[in-house]
């Protein structure tokens, strides 16, 4: 019945299964190529096209800074850097091969960089290493060298970075930096270098390794020229700033550095991809960081499977320019200021001074001076020994006095005190309070025993001379305390003052107690004392002695030589407080004006345009009158109105007992000046403040003196004038 299947039958269906896996296979390779290549073929070459092709940020040139005549102060100039490729380095096998030649290669590049005998040049090799590798991986891999690393005494707070140089989103830790004034054997940086090489491998090994910056064109071709036969060196033009006048304008230009690791993430967050990108860390630089900085263009490189770059693509979008800065300072200005500064500090041996000139009749900040200073160059590249060095300055020169120190402002805070008294009634142009020696308040717990009783005295008592019959506005000329005391505290029953709350006000109204809103940063600012604010802080009441110093700036009230600047421009123009500017206006590459800074008014003071006259006239008088006390700032031809101020202070209050003092038990004194020219229409107002200088009149007013006939003589010449009301 059934026919018996040959073997020839059997492997018919063997073929013919076979031939239609073979198929089937087919059918389904083809269906999932299509599938790849044609249903998901846009996603995937997308993602192919990501590992191939890879965006890169190009740095936009940065802003260029000029002074109000358009001289340039601040530039980028071409400097250079020496790197290595990863990449082009030998890639030793180290478990089958003796010798080490990527870092025989590594050591024959730095001494040609002469790391070997040029300790500078080995310092700065460390220092960029250490920012490169971090804190952990940059001392372990010294230490294995056998290197014996001393660290600093004084600890510092670290963000934690990992082995490919990313950082982490960590809590800064407590660490004790290398002293980067030891130099670190040629061994110890062949190590630290090969260390940094294999952290770049791990990313691209096409992106160069900087090993040494700084170098001048003529450095870098000797470079160039002994190192043609290793093709792993690449010495690149880089762009840095210029700071073209040096230590002049060091304050208000402010200097750049790497991004702070403790503010990496807030800088990430603001679209900064480079956390080894510069910025500005102070003055200008820091304020206008964004407006400075520009906008990034993006270029796009094709990489092979090793991560090396084959070609440049070309660029995707171009950087934009950063914006230009044009000052209200005038570079003429700041040069006299700062030399007329220098040399009184120098006779007074003090330790800092500051001298600011303003427009009164609009904030324009026209010169700003702090000392000591420093030459922003030494950071333009690195911010390392020379840094140091201005940290151990006992006189701290990296901070800005002008903006950042607080010190009683003595008697150049009477104008204050004045336009309080004539505002609030407590006193008219005619009051007159009469000076026949020191004034005495009872003791609130024996009032009735005169030994118990407080005294105070003006500054003419110390030569046995009374001043007599006083109005304001002599009182103002010959800087009398003892008329200022009844102002703010009143004397007994014959005289009400102003008291606490009133002087507290009106010295807010003059913007002291709050910043200014000058466009600089580190500007600080002190309370404006009252009797709730002693009570909160001294656990006691405020007190009529507390009034009478407030009213002749001592005491309590504390300002920065900005502030009192600030009152004596608001007295010359009648009553506006401004803020200060010191930019004017902004243009990007091609010239065209992108924001123009517009005069800010803070506030009108509450005051008549006949009570601030009154004021005025005193000032005038301190300056014109052969008995006011700022006689010696007169100019010849201009109209020039000040204040002098003498302020007492101690080093080591609260503990009163502490402080220093002369032969006769006298307390040091700082120097303060402020003016204001010409009378009539007001230009220029200046502060001069020279810590402990002793004398306002003697020490502050020349060096304002000098100043304001330079502005007269030298910058804005005028016609001679002659005396008010002649």
């Amino acid at each position: 019945m059934f026919e018996e299947r040959t073997g020839r039958d059997t492997a018919s269906i063997a073929m013919l299964m076979f031939r239609l896996g073979i198929a089937i296979t087919f059918l389904v390779m083809m269906a999932r190529m299509f599938h790849l290549q044609v249903v998901r073929g846009t996603e995937y070459e997308t993602l192919a096209n990501r590992n191939r092709l890879l965006q890169i940020e190009t740095a936009p040139p940065r802003g260029v800074i000029y002074d109000k005549n358009g001289t340039i102060l601040v530039r980028n100039r071409p400097s250079f850097e020496v790197a290595l490729v990863p990449e082009e380095l030998p890639l030793d096998d180290l478990e089958t091969e003796a010798i080490d030649e990527e870092a025989q290669e590594i050591d024959t590049v730095l001494r040609i960089l002469h790391a070997d005998t040029d300790r500078d040049v080995a310092l700065r090799i460390a220092e960029i290493m250490f920012k490169d590798l971090g804190y952990d991986d940059f001392t372990r891999t010294v230490q294995r060298t056998g290197v014996e690393l001393s660290f600093l005494s004084d600890p510092a707070f670290v963000t934690p970075v990992t082995d490919a140089g990313r950082l982490m989103l960590a809590e800064p830790r407590k660490v004790y930096f290398p002293d980067i004034e030891q130099q670190i054997p040629l061994a110890g940086l062949v190590a630290l270098v090969q260390r940094a090489v294999a952290v770049q491998r791990q990313g691209s090994a096409s992106d160069p390794v900087p090993i040494l910056d700084g170098i001048d064109r003529i450095r870098a071709f000797e470079i160039s020229e002994e190192s043609f036969r290793i093709p792993a060196v690449r010495v690149n033009q880089v762009p840095v700033r210029w700071y073209i006048y040096g230590d002049l304008l060091s304050h208000v230009l402010g200097f750049m550095g790497p991004i702070p690791a403790a503010l990496a993430d807030q800088y990430r967050e603001n679209g900064y991809s480079d956390l080894n990108e510069k910025v500005g860390l102070n003055g200008l630089e820091f304020q206008y960081q964004e407006e400075l900085r520009g906008k990034p263009g993006v270029r796009i490189s094709e990489r092979d499977i090793l991560g090396s770059e084959i070609r440049n693509v070309g660029p995707v979008l171009e950087p934009v320019p950063g914006l230009n800065l044009h000052l209200n300072i005038d570079l003429r200005l700041q040069q006299v200021m700062y030399d007329a500064l220098q040399e009184q500090m120098d006779a007074t041996d003090a330790p800092w001074a500051v001298a600011i000139a303003m427009n009164p009749q609009n904030g324009a900040v026209l010169g700003m001076v702090s000392l000591p200073s420093y030459d922003d160059n030494i950071f333009a590249e690195r911010i390392g020994e020379d840094y140091l060095q201005l940290e151990r300055d006992t006189r701290r020169p990296l901070i800005n006095y002008a903006i950042g120190g607080l010190y009683p402002p003595g008697s150049t805070f009477k104008m204050v005190t004045a336009t309080a008294a004539l505002a609030e009634n407590i006193i008219t142009e005619n009051t007159v309070v009469v000076d026949s020696g020191p004034i005495y308040l009872p003791n609130r717990y024996f009032p009735d025993d005169p030994s118990q009783a407080q005294k105070f005295v003006s500054w003419n008592h110390e030569n046995g001379v009374v001043h007599g019959a006083l109005n304001l506005e002599r009182a103002l000329a010959l800087s009398n305390d003892i008329f200022f005391y009844y102002l703010g505290g009143g004397y007994l029953e014959e005289f009400q003052g102003l008291g606490d709350k009133l002087l507290a006000r009106w010295t807010e109204l003059y913007g002291f107690g709050e910043p200014t809103g000058i466009d600089l940063p580190g500007e600080v600012t002190a309370q404006v004392p009252t009797d709730k604010w002693k009570r909160q802080l001294f656990a006691e009441p405020w007190t009529t002695g507390d009034s009478y110093n407030m009213a002749i700036g001592q005491g309590y009230v504390l300002s920065t030589p900005l502030q009192v600047l600030l009152e004596a421009a608001t007295v010359a123009n009648g009553g506006t407080v401004y803020v200060p500017q010191v930019v004017h206006h902004m243009t990007d590459a091609n010239g065209g004006l992108q924001k123009d800074f517009t005069p800010i008014i803070k506030r009108e003071l509450p005051i008549s345009p006949e009570e601030m006259e009154t004021i005025r006239r005193g000032m005038w008088d301190a300056v014109n009158a052969e008995y006011g006390t700022g006689y010696v700032a007169r100019v010849p031809g201009v109209e020039v109105a000040g204040k002098t101020g003498t302020a007492e202070f101690c080093e080591y209050v609260p503990e009163e007992q502490d402080c220093r003092r002369d032969e006769k038990d006298n307390l040091p004194t700082h120097a303060w000046f402020v003016a204001f020219a010409p009378y009539d229409e007001p230009e220029i107002a200046v502060v001069t403040f020279i810590y402990d200088g002793g004398e306002g009149s003697a020490v502050a007013a020349p060096v304002a003196q000098k100043i304001l006939q330079a502005y007269f003589t030298e910058i804005a010449p005028r016609p001679q004038q002659t005396a008010a009301g002649q």
